[in-house]
């Protein structure tokens, strides 16, 4: 064909319906092609060298240059996004960030926890994080409002992590301080699916005696006033990197599945500068 496609593209075009032949011979299955299918020839191997996948090609005469267009800036942002934020990881020293650790007593707390299904294509992600962040927030209040019900008395500080234990699949625990016995788990569980529709595990247990650990960065190494979102999105990364290199310096112990990003508010989705999240790493107490 004098578009260039090799037989073997044609074939495969053919099979999937993007560029049907004007004709087959029943006796070899010799594919033949019209003069007037070269525009659309032209087009598909164009879309394929652009990367466009078959599945978007079944439409290809009617196909959306805008929109794919769009979707194509996006992965580009995205990939300089992620290359700014491995190589901020690649140049972080440890030295960086200050440790602070202030003696906590034992605190008991109740949480419920919420799968995590993170799709590995970019327009799924988008979706699912743009779902995540309209619909954890509103499971988190019908969380609430049982904890409430159930007489658990409020509580200033929040938290998320992830839970304790081998969990078939990714997940998101949103936890706050409650009295040990004080929750009937399904009942809590029941109010949330009731409001939100979602299935959650509601788990209980007791953070010991411990160390609370965060970081602060060196005065010299403060970011500036303007928003970094690679500098927020490495935080979690460099924060543990940093305690790594202090647990291996002093031998320390990290209780619980990891480090805790703790709120002082009602939710730990809250966003005004009085709730800013902190990594919280606690690190068993030696007394």
């Amino acid at each position: 064909m004098m578009t260039g496609l090799s037989a073997k593209a044609l074939r495969l075009y053919a099979e999937r319906g993007i560029l049907t032949p004007a004709s087959v011979e029943e006796s070899s299955g010799h594919r033949r092609y019209a003069r007037s299918q070269l525009q659309q020839g032209m087009v598909v191997d164009s879309l394929r060298r652009a990367k466009v996948p078959l599945l978007e090609l079944a439409g290809a005469s009617g196909f959306d240059f805008a929109q794919w267009r769009d979707k194509v800036e996006m992965a580009r942002r995205m990939e300089d996004f992620y290359l700014d934020l491995a190589k901020r990881i690649a140049e972080f020293d440890p030295a960086d960030l200050v440790p602070v650790a202030v003696e906590a007593t034992a605190l008991d707390w109740v949480g419920v926890s919420v799968e995590l299904d993170i799709p590995d294509d970019l327009d799924g992600r988008i979706q699912t994080f743009a779902g995540l962040a309209r619909e954890t927030p509103q499971v988190y209040a019908a969380f609430a409002e049982a904890l409430d019900a159930s007489g658990v008395p409020a509580a200033d500080t929040c938290w998320t992590g992830m839970p304790e234990g081998v969990v078939a699949r990714p997940q998101l625990l949103m936890a706050r301080p409650a009295p040990a016995g004080a929750v009937d788990a399904a009942q809590v569980e029941k109010h949330v699916l009731e409001a939100t529709g979602h299935r959650t595990t509601v788990s209980t247990g007791t953070l010991p005696r411990r160390y609370e650990i965060t970081f602060s960065a060196r005065e010299d190494k403060r970011p500036g006033t303007d928003d970094d979102l690679v500098g927020e999105a490495a935080s979690g990364h460099l924060h543990l990197l940093a305690f790594e290199a202090l647990r291996r310096e002093r031998s320390l112990a990290l209780v619980g599945a990891g480090a805790r990003l703790v709120v002082h508010g009602p939710s730990p989705f809250a966003a005004d500068e009085s709730t800013t999240p902190v990594n919280i790493f606690d690190v068993a107490s030696a007394r």
